[in-house]
């Protein structure tokens, strides 16, 4: 139940995110397509939070004393969620050519972690599907431990990632309309 709260309240908070800068963006004449790529920025968000509680689930599912083929209902809505995380990278490469120089920064630092992590999901399902038995051993507890620390910190960069992107072009917008200098112009999201 938590998990779904979890969901609900991150497309709450995307969805107060895109209507917040539904204002400032109207104004451009390109004011469509970026609001279109702003709620595919959303989405991404939302989807990769869920890949990280499906990873969650997963090892959950690897501590109770059940066979792999009595999860099969959950490990199909699973892979339903890799597929959506694999058609919101689409999307947003699709997108990627003609958008705000933020938004093309943002897309460009998310794609791959986004990718990443679909494929470790992924990795997962199908490692126990080909090999039924070894789920609930503790070898697979600890590929699932892995999995879920990755799926972890992989959403928590798309997250930070889209918010600083987001952000960073509120302030931008404010500090231009109201004659601020000096604002520093850094890169989004985290320093390498």
């Amino acid at each position: 139940m938590n998990a779904y709260k979890s969901i609900a309240w991150t497309g709450t908070v995307a969805l107060l995110a895109t209507g917040f800068l539904a204002v400032p963006r109207t104004a451009k004449a390109d004011g469509a397509n970026s609001m279109q790529v702003i709620t595919l920025l959303a989405n991404a968000k939302t989807t990769a939070v869920q890949a990280k509680e499906d990873a969650a689930r997963l090892a959950d599912f690897g501590r109770l004393d059940i066979k792999w083929e009595a999860h099969a209902g959950a490990v199909a809505q699973m892979r339903e969620h890799v597929m959506a995380l694999n058609e919101e990278i689409a999307g947003l490469k699709a997108a990627e050519g003609a958008v705000e120089p933020w938004q093309k920064e943002v897309i460009a630092r998310i794609t791959p972690y986004m990718a990443e992590l679909a494929s470790d999901n992924e990795a997962i399902l199908d490692q126990f599907e080909a090999h039924p038995s070894l789920f609930g051993t503790p070898a697979s507890s600890g590929y699932l431990a892995a999995n879920v620390a990755s799926a972890t910190y992989l959403s928590a960069l798309i997250v930070n990632f889209v918010e600083n992107g987001t952000l960073r072009q509120v302030i931008e917008n404010e500090s231009s309309s109201s004659g601020l200098i000096g604002v520093a112009q850094r890169t989004y999201g985290l320093e390498s």
